[in-house]
């Protein structure tokens, strides 16, 4: 297949951060600034407004820890549990790992052969945290992990989310631990204009380390009173680097291998992306970047454009990331979805990004947007389902428009959602 490439704009040498803790709010900002810089769009931004049908996956076994690439069919079946877009959790057991199980009188949602799939997150666990609450909490004692809600926003009273997520960790950790444990509840640094905004994670401290396992291989869990996501302290680097559009491809195995050569293709011939990769590597030439490379896939799936017209997207991951920090992997990510990616055969393909990017306000994976959540098709769940959870995706750029609390407007508010004279006749109120 012969392939063409487009390169991103060549970056001046960083040197990596010598801190082990790298998920940090100045860490995401620096990132975010040289892509800003280089006009790389930030991996943050805003979902796609579409309807969308469910991805089109059924993947073979594979190994804990790793993806592989799907199967697509014609079927529209419910996104599976273990789905190859999301890395598998090394759970050994359903309820049970390092010792710890649920307590038999605590209802929750099965763990899923293969384990939870695992969000895809876009950003920095640290990101909009206070930096005075960041350095405190750096420093709290015992193991730590982070713990989100569905559909987890920044909230002024956090006492209603804060009881729901102490009273579970309590129940899980038993009383033993339970009168010693903390959850810290988030302090943001500055209001953002956003649907939903970050700070999301609560801190939870001072567990054993048992339990501290226990809860991040578990990924979610899932109950009648909350439904409650947990992350290690020091997450792992996410495995999503973009969805792909605009081949001319269908939405088939044949398809996916395909559009999997050529992003490797183009990549491995990016001397300044692999340069990029080794220079910030601890152990640099030893071919890290090359086999990072390799480790690309594609998994295809369609969205609803209309009632008649579909389109068929390409989301590509990296099975085994190169051990930067956060920072520089999100500036790689920024390069690899500026890049285009050139057939002679199936045209240019391209990543979504701005107002095209997907992103899922339940879980906060980039993957996929809320419609689609695998969460909501797991057997058991207690979370909401997909029909309650698609009613409003709009993105923050489309709410903005027309927004009738909007300061500084006059005259008739137009647009899609605030048609003329809609407005009359409420009076005050």
């Amino acid at each position: 297949m012969h392939l063409q490439q487009t390169h991103s704009a060549k970056d001046g040498k960083r040197p990596r951060s010598a801190s082990p803790q790298l998920h940090s709010d100045g860490a995401a900002g620096e990132s975010q600034a040289a892509c800003h810089k280089q006009k790389i769009p930030r991996l943050t931004e805003h979902m796609a407004s579409t309807t969308f049908t469910p991805a089109l996956t059924e993947p073979p076994p594979v190994p804990l820890n790793s993806n592989a690439p799907s199967s697509p069919t014609t079927v529209v079946p419910p996104l599976p549990p273990n789905s190859s877009s999301y890395a598998a959790t090394a759970a050994t057991s359903p309820s049970s790992v390092s010792g710890h199980v649920f307590p038999p009188d605590l209802e929750v949602t099965p763990t899923p052969p293969g384990g939870f799939p695992v969000p895809q997150i876009g950003c920095s666990v640290w990101k909009n945290i206070n930096r005075t609450v960041r350095a405190s909490w750096t420093v709290k004692p015992g193991p730590k992990v982070w713990a989100r809600v569905w559909k987890a926003r920044y909230e002024d009273d956090h006492q209603p989310t804060l009881t729901k997520i102490q009273t579970l960790v309590e129940k899980i950790a038993g009383s033993g631990v339970a009168t010693t444990l903390r959850v810290s509840v988030p302090v943001a640094a500055e209001r953002l204009r956003e649907k939903l905004p970050p700070p999301w994670h609560y801190l939870i401290s001072n567990i054993p380390q048992s339990l501290a396992d226990f809860l991040g291989r578990q990924v979610v869990v899932s109950t009648p009173d909350v439904t409650c996501f947990f992350l290690p302290f020091d997450p792992p680097l996410p495995t999503y680097l973009c969805t792909l559009e605009n081949f001319a491809l269908p939405c088939t195995t044949e398809a996916d291998n395909a559009v999997e050569e050529v992003v490797k293709t183009t990549l491995l011939r990016d001397r300044e992306g692999i340069s990029f990769i080794e220079e910030r590597l601890e152990n640099p030439g030893t071919g890290a970047a090359e086999r990072a490379i390799k480790s690309i896939y594609a998994s295809s799936f369609t969205i609803a454009l209309s009632p008649t017209k579909r389109k068929t997207l390409w989301n590509v991951y990296c099975r085994s990331p190169p051990d930067l920090s956060l920072p520089d992997f999100f500036t790689w990510v920024c390069k690899v979805r500026c890049t285009e990616f050139i057939t002679e055969d199936y045209g240019r393909g391209t990543a979504r990004i701005g107002d095209k990017q997907l992103i899922c306000f339940g879980c906060k994976s980039l993957d996929h947007p809320t419609g689609l959540c695998p969460f909501t098709s797991l057997s058991g769940w207690f979370g909401p389902a997909s029909q309650s959870v698609t009613t409003d995706e709009r993105s923050v750029v489309e709410r903005d428009r027309g927004y009738p609390g909007k300061s500084g407007q006059r005259g008739v508010i137009r647009g899609r959602y605030h048609k003329r004279g809609s407005l009359r006749g409420l009076g005050r109120r």
